[in-house]
């Protein structure tokens, strides 16, 4: 697998190198052929809206647009599967509207990209629902990976850092009257159980119409 990343936003510090860990990892739960390459961009609201009038006739600014390839390069084997272009500023008014961190929110944004380069659509109410479950499928493998933490990088903790803290502090209040494996176990079910929540938050907000292939 091979991701390669772009940043032309100033807007927010991105940890690229998990990015490309997340990116690399729903292409292999995807089964996609070890030589795929994948191209990310993130950009501003300007870069995309141009993207999103020249190629859907759309002059607005949206939160994901995909370009299918589907090229393959006969000498070295590789398939190129296509480009994702996600803006961060968008990506950032949605995070502060949902109430959850920027870094989640462009998880959420590269798994429906991903998807769309699938061949994954929403027009209809059945390929609507498929594709929620799909992202939802997704979401809860990076999860139980531990992957979805550490995509921002400053000040802004992600939602699974924040939860951590949170679920922290209250363990050490009973810590008397619990064993740690105990503790443990009901730590992780409560961060499994913020994420959860936030993603199916995620997916019901999302208007069909906003994110085209």
């Amino acid at each position: 697998m091979e991701v390669l990343i772009n940043n032309r936003q100033k807007k927010i510090r991105l940890n690229t190198r998990r990015i490309r860990l997340i990116a690399e990892e729903i292409m292999r739960f995807e089964g996609l052929p070890d030589r795929t390459e994948l191209s990310l961009v993130f950009c501003d609201d300007d870069f995309i809206q141009k993207l999103n009038h020249q190629h859907l006739g759309r002059d607005e600014p949206t939160d994901v647009l995909s370009f299918p390839l589907e090229e393959d390069d006969f000498e070295h084997g590789d398939r190129l599967i296509g480009d994702i272009v996600i803006s961060v500023e968008t990506a950032c008014r949605q995070a502060q509207k949902l109430r959850h961190s920027v870094g989640l929110e462009i998880v959420f944004l590269l798994i429906h990209g991903l998807l769309h380069l699938e061949h994954y659509d929403h027009q209809r109410r059945e390929d609507l629902k498929r594709m929620r479950d799909r992202e939802m499928t997704i979401f809860s493998h990076l999860s139980e990976k531990k992957l979805l933490k550490g995509i921002e990088v400053g000040p802004q903790a992600s939602l699974i850092a924040r939860t951590q803290r949170r679920s922290t502090s209250k363990t050490s209040q009973s810590a008397g009257a619990e064993d740690e494996k105990g503790t443990k176990r009901r730590s992780v079910k409560r961060r499994a159980g913020g994420a959860a929540r936030s993603a199916e938050t995620r997916l019901r907000s999302r208007q069909p119409s906003r994110t085209e292939n």
